[in-house]
């Protein structure tokens, strides 16, 4: 058996939870595919130079080097060949972003076409009160790392003894789900919206509810696959709740609703664009917000005051009368 799921996140929740319910399951049998579905050329996802600038849109920025980055393409690639020794499948996926609900269709289909048993496990709503019912799971294997968006805090956290990355992490964990809480729109209710939001702890919640689909249901992720790849559009989102061919500047109405009068770092309307978008059931990348950001500007719907590499060098604003 694997589990399959889309992300190091993901891959990481379930590394630290595993044992909590399948004690036999290694970590190398998670396979955790790095690629996004929703975006870009599908036809054929095996095609390397069709997707290098979809797994790793970040090769203009100068703080990653190239070695970094050629080592994340190569474990990719290998997550996919290993797709072809899997006898039984567990897929673990949220409803809540084209991301996941592109990379489950991709998958099922290609297990479908071998006749491989898979079972999935979607991770959504979870009533409160199953927090208080979790097992704790022992997060002090392996080392930790905590990346954010700043610079001196990335500093920071490389300095801090593991103890206290730990401690950090632990209590981020409680904030964001007390914020999803008071967000729900469902009373006693915190919702995921990706499997890598979720806390270990919660994850055997989800993994009891597990089921194994149906032929006719494997074949008709298949055929909604085989569809987004005919029409090829440059993106899928979720519309209404179903994740959907979209053209690119989709998400152009809600980045320019971001830009702000006054000139200010591209990050900060990046920020407020992927927060805007998961209200509405969309978790993109930040590298396609700024990609949107350039397009936007080039066109003239947005001003560039200062270019740079990065979107934490950029500075841009709404166009000036």
């Amino acid at each position: 058996m694997y589990w399959i799921c889309f992300g190091d996140s993901a891959k990481g929740c379930l590394a630290m939870a595993r044992k909590a319910m399948e004690p036999s399951l290694n970590v190398e049998q998670i396979l955790a595919l790095s690629d996004d579905y929703s975006q870009g050329d599908i036809r054929d996802v095996t095609d390397r130079a069709a997707r290098v600038d979809i797994l790793t849109p970040w090769h203009g920025d100068p703080e990653l080097d190239d070695k970094w980055q050629a080592e994340y393409q190569a474990r990719h690639w290998a997550t996919l060949e290993q797709l072809d020794e899997v006898d039984e499948a567990v897929i673990w996926y949220a409803g809540g972003n084209a991301l996941e609900q592109c990379g489950l269709r991709y998958v099922v289909g290609r297990l479908y076409r071998k006749h491989i048993p898979v079972w999935v496990v979607e991770v959504d709503w979870v009533p409160v009160q199953e927090f208080s019912k979790a097992t704790p799971i022992d997060r002090n294997a392996g080392v930790w790392g905590i990346v954010s968006d700043s610079r001196l805090m990335n500093a920071v956290f490389r300095l801090m003894p593991q103890f206290m990355l730990r401690r950090y992490a632990a209590r981020i964990d409680r904030r964001s789900r007390e914020a999803r809480q008071k967000a729900s729109p469902r009373a006693g209710m915190v919702y995921y919206s990706t499997v890598g939001e979720a806390e270990p702890e919660i994850l055997p919640y989800f993994y009891k509810r597990r089921r194994q689909l149906t032929e006719t249901e494997q074949a008709a992720l298949l055929t909604e696959w085989t569809r987004m790849q005919e029409e090829n559009t440059p993106l899928r989102a979720m519309v209404n709740g179903k994740v959907q061919s979209v053209p690119e500047d989709y998400y152009d109405e809600t980045i320019l609703s971001c830009v702000p009068e006054e000139e200010s770092r591209a990050a900060m309307t990046v920020g407020k664009a992927l927060a805007k978008l998961a209200e509405t059931g969309n978790r993109v990348s930040d590298m396609l917000i700024f990609s949107r950001i350039r397009a936007l500007g080039a066109a003239g719907q947005l001003e560039i005051v200062q270019d740079g590499a990065t979107y934490r060098d950029m500075t841009i604003c709404k166009i000036r009368g």
